[in-house]
Formats: structure tokens, sequence, C-alpha cells
């Protein structure tokens, strides 16, 4: 029995276990046939040139190639890596991509879109930043608590779409159309000659200086339930953006933090679910903090 359970806890801790670059730095590059869609799911410096060819163009460990999907199904790319790695260093990716027409940033990171010229161009940042340069017909923009710089993208019309504590920074002459949440904000380098929604609260948030308010305090976490738990934490930055990110703790684990005040943690399910924990706040400050109250 004894040997049992630590064949089961070598398996489990080979699957958590890191692939490392070794440190020999090669590039290659790769086919991106009709190409429409990106998704990115891993850090990385990314920029996509909407006039180059085809093609992607990756930097990093040659031991890490193959962990890397790059595999373009129907049209998307999900860029992610299919097993946890850890490269010697920032891994670089180039993509050519003509026929893009829809990105979306899932890490808290930053992606570039150069030399955009569309008719329909769609951008979805649920974490990070996303910054685009270029001209388009009709720009599409959502974000969750990420943000989404077409400053430098002169757009028709806009469709904006926050739900959560994102930001947008557009460009529209024609028309804007905005559902966005009470926490969203909103920043418009010239004013379109139609607006559908109400975009004050959002203007508003933008122009809020939270530097006084808002701190960064060192302060411990403590999974202090019985399972491994996977957790979420968003916070405010004082210069009024958000940072977040994932991250899994094992039972009865500590970990030290810095985070501002207003930092709020969730438990996330296996389905993706938040179920919000704790408001990290000025009395946390050098303390632990129990994510659960049990």
């Amino acid at each position: 029995m004894k040997k049992l359970i630590l064949l089961l806890l070598l398996v489990a801790a080979t699957g958590l276990a890191q692939v490392k670059g070794n440190k020999d730095i090669q590039t290659r590059t790769f086919t991106t046939e009709n190409l429409t869609d990106i998704e990115i799911g891993f850090y990385a410096d990314i920029i996509i040139d909407h006039s180059a060819a085809e093609k992607m163009v990756i930097t990093i460990d040659s031991n890490l190639f193959d962990l890397i999907d790059t595999e373009v199904v129907d049209g998307k790319l999900k860029l992610d890596q299919k097993e946890w790695i850890q490269a010697s260093e920032r891994i670089k990716i180039r993509i050519g991509a003509p026929n893009l027409k829809r990105i979306q940033q899932g890490t808290n990171d930053i992606v570039r879109i150069t030399n955009v010229t569309s008719k329909n161009f769609s951008a979805m940042a649920l974490n990070g930043e996303i910054v685009i340069s270029g001209q388009v017909n009709s720009l599409g923009i959502g974000a969750e608590n990420g943000i989404v710089d077409a400053s430098k993208t002169k757009a028709d019309e806009v469709f904006l779409n926050i739900w959560g504590h994102g930001k947008a920074i557009v460009n529209a002459f024609e028309f804007i159309d905005a559902k966005l949440s009470k926490d969203s904000k909103l920043e418009l380098v010239s004013k379109p000659k139609k607006v559908r929604g109400n975009i004050e609260k959002a203007l508003a948030n933008n122009s809020i200086v939270s530097v006084e308010s808002i701190r960064y305090i060192d302060f411990k976490i403590k999974n202090n339930s019985s399972n491994r738990n996977n957790f979420y934490v968003i916070g405010p930055k004082p210069d009024g953006r958000n940072f977040s990110y994932g991250f899994p703790m094992m039972p009865g684990k500590v970990r030290k933090e810095k985070w501002t005040t207003g930092t709020k943690i969730y438990k996330v399910n296996r389905i993706g679910l938040r179920k919000h924990l704790v408001t990290i706040m000025d009395k946390d400050e050098d303390k632990i903090v129990r994510l659960f109250n049990n």
C-alpha cells in the first residue's frame, strides 16, 4: 500500500513539473495558412503584422518547440503550451497574418498588432493588453479585465462590450455602440458623430486618480482547506489599470504576496466558475490571510 501511494505521488509530481529550456536558443519558421483567428494562452513577446506574408517565427530553447501548439485548425491558432514550460529567456514570436480577423488575449501580457487594414476586426482582452494600429471600417472590442488600446487605429465604427474591470482606448469617427459595466473604463481619442449606450460612467472611471487610496502591501495567503484548489486574483494598480492571473495551491500551503489593497481572490471550480473568497485590505498587511472561513 505504501509503495502504491509513493508511486501515485511520483506520477502526480511528474505531471506538475515544468519542462525547463536547455539554453540552446533557436529560431524556426512555421506555416500558418489561412489564419483568421488567434487565441493567446501563454506568455511571450508577440508581435503580429497584418501586412506580412503568412508565417510564424518562434525563437525559443530547442527542446521546447514541440511543446508549443502551432497548428492552425479551421483558421484558428490556439497559441498555448502543451506542457508547462520554463524557457531560459523570454520567448519571441513574430506572426504574419494578412487574413486575421480576430485576436484574443488570455494572459497578463501585451500583444501588438500592426498595419491592420480590414473591413472588420475584433479584439478581446480577457486579461493583459492588446495594442492595435491600422485602419478598419468596423472594430469590435471586448474586455473582461484587460485593456484594448486602439488609439492608433482609425475606425469608422466601434462596438464595445466590457463586462468586467477592463478598459478600451478607441479612435472612432462615425459611431460607437457601447455595453459597459459599472467598473469599466473608456478613453476616446476622437469624438464620434453618434453614440449608442451610456459611456459617461466609463469615461469618468478613466479619469479617477487612485494613487492615494491604492497601495501595495506585503502579506501571506493560506489555503486553509483540505483540497488542492485553483485560484484567480484581480487587483487594481495605482495607474488605473488592473492585474490578474490564476494559480494553484496545495492544501495547507502558505505563499508570500505583494498586492494592492482592494485585490480580490476567487476560487475557480472545474468548469471555470469563480467564487469570491476575500478582498485584501489595509488591515491584512504583514499578516496571514486565510482563504476559507472554516
